[in-house]
């Protein structure tokens, strides 16, 4: 056993005492998201946005994976901003300032993955929740 840990060591380019030492990497979609008290994680709310837009935009299996990494920014972005918000006093300007920055961050990149039509749609729906936004 000690042998097949070292080869595969050396196959790797490490030593089998960084290996074992190497601490789990923490993903975001594992923590907790801020506003919901029920469990929800982020990883959660990932899932239910992409979900929604799927069906809402008919996203093809090549916007997808992109879209996916575009709603994942900004779920993990939003919920880091509450939480520093949450630490120095939020009020709900201060929480729909910070919203508007992600969603309108959020629209932006999406700009370059979507059909003009698709693209429409977002921009749409983004001006009736956000009336102030230069999107």
């Amino acid at each position: 056993m000690k042998y097949l840990l070292i080869t595969i060591a050396i196959l790797l380019g490490s030593s089998p005492v960084l290996i074992a030492q190497k601490p789990p990497v923490k993903s975001p979609e594992n923590e907790k998201f801020v506003f919901l008290n029920n469990g929800a994680t982020v990883g959660m709310i990932i899932k239910s946005v992409v979900k929604a837009d799927k069906q809402r935009l008919k996203l093809t299996d090549q916007q997808l994976p992109k879209a996916k990494e575009i709603i994942t920014k900004a779920v993990v972005d939003f919920n880091e901003g509450v939480k520093t918000l949450k630490a120095a006093g939020m009020n709900q300007k201060k929480l729909r300032t910070l919203a508007l920055g992600v969603e309108d961050e959020k629209v932006k990149a999406y700009k370059a993955i979507l059909t003009p039509e698709q693209y429409q749609i977002v921009v749409t729906q983004h001006k009736k929740v956000y009336p102030e936004s230069r999107v």
